[in-house]
């Protein structure tokens, strides 16, 4: 499964040093730090060797052939927001679109810390001239947020990811279907937020994320039906926050500590829906996944998607350790597609090949890599590398007899030790064979890792 550890110290063995400076620098051994991220499960092809491919690296922004057009822009910008100043005052509401325009181009050019300061005085200028609450804010305010994204600043994204959702909440009111995207955007910070252990204190993360998606989706049903796609995404972000839960028991400890209580009760009653503070793992998800079932049984002509949700219950039942209701369900999923022109490719793709489970978990994937250059607390560069692994499936999920494939690089074998062991701790669907699961040896998958 994904996973995400606080970087810690180097772990590969210091060489001893050679007795002449000169060689110094040849003798060291290469640092590597602890791993940050595991990316979900890849499958290979034991005949084909491939290589991952590579995470999108934002380039300089001096690189960009528009680099010193926009520079020209920016002055040309500073120019007139001092005529303007002069003309109409420091005030003027016409100020708030060239401080905006200002602010993007500064966003372009990386002077992420000149554009979080044109959009705090835009979003100034904006809040004297229509109101502190008003709705027109919006999207300067996230806009600093993308700022300090690229910043890494993650107390001041979380300061506006919250400030961003009180001032729709403001605006709207906790029942108004505009505030939908409001409740989905910071119930995925907390979730996010979460796996990079941001914050003082993390059954707050989970807690605020699965209140808040469950208001988003109690929301999208009542006032579009259960028939709004978007229900099913915020039902997900429901499942997702219930693993995490029941993964982490421990921390919901914290909750009943008045410094962590009080804010959860403080959002629990901003919303139209007031859903328990401590925040639940296995109901909460089977719930959740029940629901996704039962949206596409009500559907004609979804079969595929209906037999994936079902056998999506089944990987749910599995973690949990409930083995007959998950057999039942890996059977109802083999039997959605019967009666399809082409069950027996729906039946290979569905349940041909083990697959890491719970499949949702890994759905904040893309948003973690694009952003993993700005995670780590330190000053060295994260980087990734890759390790192929082969490994049995029991009928069950669980993983058996992990085997690197090649050696490793000495600077990397600690590493590789952490990844093994977290597969080894992780769950797959198991491959089914005239509907029933059954065990599967010599699966082989490539996983890429951050450090």
């Amino acid at each position: 499964m994904p996973a995400f550890l606080l970087l810690s110290a180097a772990t590969a063995p210091a060489q001893e040093a050679g007795q002449e400076v000169a060689n110094a620098a040849e003798q060291e051994t290469a640092v590597r730090y602890s791993v940050l991220y595991l990316e979900p499960a890849v499958p290979v092809s034991g005949e084909i060797d491939f290589e991952l491919p590579p995470p999108g690296i934002p380039q300089s922004p001096e690189l960009d052939p528009e680099f010193q057009e926009r520079m020209q822009d920016i002055q040309q910008f500073n120019e007139s927001i001092t005529d303007s100043e002069i003309m109409a005052g420091a005030w003027d509401n016409s100020l708030v679109e060239q401080l905006n325009s200002l602010g993007s181009l500064q966003q372009q050019q990386g002077d992420h810390l000149g554009a979080i300061e044109t959009h705090e005085r835009a979003i100034h200028v904006q809040r004297i001239n229509s109101g502190l609450h008003t709705i027109e804010q919006t999207p300067l305010v996230e806009q600093m947020i993308d700022s300090y994204i690229a910043m890494g600043d993650w107390t001041q994204v979380d300061v506006y990811q919250n400030y961003l959702f009180y001032i729709q909440q403001k605006f709207y009111g906790n029942n108004d279907p505009r505030l939908i995207p409001a409740l989905g955007d910071l119930a995925n910070w907390h979730a996010r937020a979460f796996t990079m252990r941001q914050g003082e204190s993390l059954a707050m993360r989970l807690s605020s994320a699965q209140m808040l998606f469950r208001a988003a989706a109690r929301m999208v049903e009542v006032h579009f039906g259960p028939d709004d796609d978007r229900y099913i995404e915020y039902l997900r972000g429901v499942a997702r926050s219930a693993y995490l839960v029941a993964l982490n028991q421990d921390l919901l400890r914290e909750l009943a500590r008045a410094q962590f209580r009080a804010p959860q009760e403080t959002l629990r009653d901003m919303l139209y829906w007031h859903f328990p503070i401590v925040p639940t793992g296995f109901r909460a998800g089977e719930d959740a996944l029940l629901a996704i079932r039962e949206f596409y049984m009500d559907r004609e002509g979804e079969a595929e998607q209906l037999a994936e949700a079902t056998a999506q219950v089944a990987d749910w039942y599995l973690l949990f350790n409930r083995r007959a209701p998950a057999r039942d369900m890996y059977l109802e999923a083999w039997e959605a597609v019967a009666e399809e022109d082409n069950a027996e490719e729906l039946r290979r793709q569905l349940f041909g090949q083990v697959r890491e489970i719970p499949v949702f978990a890994s759905d904040d994937n893309e948003w973690m890599v694009e952003n993993m250059g700005f995670i780590a607390d330190v000053e060295e560069v994260v980087d990734y590398d890759h390790i192929d692994l082969r490994f049995d499936v029991t009928q069950w999920g669980e993983v058996r007899n992990v085997v690197s494939i090649g050696e490793p690089a000495p600077e990397a074998e600690s590493q590789h030790g952490w990844v093994r062991r977290a597969v080894r701790d992780s769950m797959f669907r198991p491959m089914l064979v005239d509907g029933e699961n059954v065990r599967s040896d010599g699966n082989l998958f490539r996983y890429r890792y951050w450090y």
